[in-house]
């Protein structure tokens, strides 16, 4: 029952019915809590986290992200930390703190990286780069971005998200050198011709 209310949660969630999804949250965290079911307790924080972020209470966020947290850390499920961490950092930067953000997001990059966690690394990195934007540093949010789009072979990946499109953006403003600077420095080589010739489509696209 408390598996199929966490679903039914979900559900709700994605049809953005968020008063919804929220009930079927605590009902089915009851269950779980009931039964001292302590991993599945931690998902259920980690979902009213979300829930309350996406409407807006971010102190209610916060602390659930902080309880699943905690709990996570207890049982060594260091791919759910790594989530958890991502989410508190996502909190960080909408009330403003971006320090902590920063340091939230690292904490979540380093664990995706143990994991081997390519597309949550892709994650990181991009949120990496925009916050490094936001605070004025465009030199290292283009290097993010780099790393962000090299994490696959391929260029542009599925999984990259809009990560090739913000590193048109930020070379656009930079110039191509400095991309071409940003990519030897990550990779160890210059930009492939495929990253050029989408540089370069997707710049004239614009124009």
């Amino acid at each position: 029952m408390a598996d199929s209310y966490h679903k039914l949660g979900m559900l709700a969630e994605l049809r953005g019915r968020l008063g919804e999804a929220e009930d079927w949250y605590r009902k089915s965290l009851t269950i779980f809590g009931k039964l001292g079911d302590r991993l599945h307790m931690a998902a259920s924080y980690h979902q009213l986290g979300i829930v309350a972020q996406l409407r807006g209470r971010l102190g209610e966020a916060e602390d659930w992200y902080r309880k699943s947290l905690t709990i996570f850390g207890e049982f060594g499920d260091r791919l759910h930390m790594a989530a958890s961490y991502h989410q508190l950092g996502n909190v960080a930067q909408l009330r403003g703190r971006l320090g902590d953000a920063e340091d939230w997001y690292r904490k979540s990059l380093t664990l995706k990286e143990e994991l081997g966690d390519r597309p949550g690394t892709v994650i990181s990195f991009g949120q990496l780069g925009l916050l490094a934007e936001a605070t004025g540093r465009p030199r290292d949010a283009l290097e993010w971005m780099v790393r962000c789009v090299t994490v696959f072979d391929e260029f542009p990946h599925p999984l990259t998200g809009p990560g090739p499109q913000h590193l048109v953006r930020l070379t656009a403003a930079l110039g191509v050198d400095v991309l071409r600077r940003c990519w030897l420095e990550v990779t160890g080589h210059e930009p492939p011709p495929a990253v050029i010739s989408f540089l370069a489509s997707s710049q004239a696209g614009e124009s």
